[in-house]
């Protein structure tokens, strides 16, 4: 009989384990990484680098710190977006192995730059967040100790502040908080140890098995994820060998709306690459005022042609004659850009102003000397130094996006402005920079 009531006393006990609905071993298993996603995945990269996190929760330390760098930099580099430049342990071994001065490395040192550094501090880290300790075992309030055999609930609490910084400037471009959190119910004396979960790095080894290696495993995907959706669409201009492309022909919006995807045939280009430097208008098709080509770091990070605008002047080109089109144009400081431009008397057309310092973006049309505002609007413009506007002019229908944000989306059913015309480049306040004007046909 005594032994029936101990097999009875179990029994009992793992119904109430199994009734408590917490993560069970197989949950505990870590997320595997989608590697289809991984190999599909084509785009343009942006050039990344992670430091060392500092620990500002009083149970975390520096190897902690570390051991999560680590692990955010392999799944970075998992994720097939980004180039990873080491900045950690790794780092050091590769200038100790510099220094050897061998005859693979003597003749010239490679070792890259990164635009975006992922800087962060751990402000709370928690193995056991939850319940009230008896024995060493986590007990929930209000769990009473059936046949002598103690219930625990194990929950693991990690928070992560994350800061993305732009290289060249040191700026901040964004920044986030990230959580992760994990729990498992354990039962005294049928052993504590999780199977198949995967061993973490640097000095995190203490926790395999644990709800803290969960939690963990939370924070890096999250943190990922964050990462990818805060780096701005600029940053994104490399391919897989780290070469510079030109992301700016990659048009990602349909005329109606931004929720599709198509390509659009590009019928103009220019990037004022074959004017001479110094050269003031009139050059090749453009005439007007007095703009001047210089060079520049251009938006894709390498040097080249830019046009120098003066304030309140315009360049135009007399030879496109377009009605239907998406424009894109990059920027430093400000802009205005014309379209639909018809050059008789009264002059006619839309004119986009845009400034960087604020965000702010106003729609005009002109006819002749009466300017009427039709629509304003302020966005969060990216903290980099080049910016870029994109016109989408369907019929009446026009949309105005800054870095990528949606500024203007307005109808215009003025039958006098729907008409084919030139464009024209300007400045909308003091001196400004342009670069990279593309124009791709809508419709056939």
């Amino acid at each position: 009989m005594k032994r029936w009531k101990e097999w009875l006393t179990i029994l009992v006990s793992v119904t109430f384990f199994v009734g408590c609905g917490g993560v069970s071993i197989s949950n505990l298993t870590s997320s595997k990484q989608n590697v289809n996603e991984v190999v599909k995945y084509k785009g343009p990269k942006a050039r990344i680098a992670v430091a060392s996190f500092k620990c500002k929760a009083a149970k975390c330390n520096g190897e902690i710190g570390s051991g999560i760098a680590d692990m955010l930099t392999t799944e970075l580099v998992k994720s097939g977006k980004f180039i990873v430049v080491e900045r950690g342990e790794g780092l050091s071994a590769v200038e100790r192995e510099y220094n050897l001065n061998t005859s693979l490395n003597r003749p010239i040192r490679n070792l890259e730059g990164a635009d975006i550094l992922v800087v962060g501090a751990i402000t709370a880290f928690e193995p056991k967040a939850g319940g009230i300790t008896a024995g060493g075992i986590v007990v929930p309030k209000g769990v009473p100790l059936i046949g002598g055999m103690k219930f625990g609930k194990n929950e693991a609490y990690i928070a992560l502040d994350l800061r993305l910084i732009d290289v060249r400037t040191g700026r901040v471009i964004a920044a986030t908080t990230v959580e992760g959190k994990a729990s498992d119910w354990n039962i005294g004396g049928l052993g504590g140890g999780v199977a198949g979960v995967g061993i973490v790095g640097g000095g995190l080894g203490t926790y395999k098995n644990t709800p803290m290696e969960k939690a963990i495993r939370v924070l890096i995907a999250k943190a990922v994820k964050e990462i990818e959706r805060l780096v701005p669409e600029n940053y994104y201009r490399y391919d897989g060998n780290g070469n510079p492309v030109n992301t700016s022909t990659q048009v990602t919006s349909t005329p109606k709306n931004n929720t599709q995807t198509s390509n659009y045939k590009l019928i103009f280009q220019e990037d004022f690459e074959k004017y001479g430097v110094g050269q003031a208008t009139p050059f090749g098709k453009w005439v007007g005022d007095k703009f001047s080509i210089t060079m520049g770091v251009q938006n894709n990070g390498q040097v080249g042609k830019i046009l120098k605008a003066y304030e309140y002047r315009k360049i135009c080109n007399q030879n496109l004659k377009v009605k239907d089109a998406i424009f894109t144009v990059d920027f430093i400081k400000n802009i205005t850009f014309w379209f639909r431009v018809v050059n008789q008397n009264p002059f006619i057309g839309y004119v986009v102003r845009a400034y960087a310092h604020n965000g702010e973006v106003n729609l005009e049309k002109i006819a002749g000397n009466t300017k009427i505002k039709i629509a304003q609007n302020n966005v969060q413009p990216s903290n980099t130094k080049w910016h870029t506007i994109k016109v989408i002019a369907n019929g009446s229908h026009i949309t105005v996006y800054m870095d990528g944000q949606l500024a203007i989306d307005i109808n215009d059913n003025d039958k006098t402005m729907l008409q084919a015309g030139s464009v024209c480049l300007g400045s909308a306040c003091c001196e400004s920079y342009i670069d990279n004007l593309k124009i791709y046909k809508i419709g056939q």
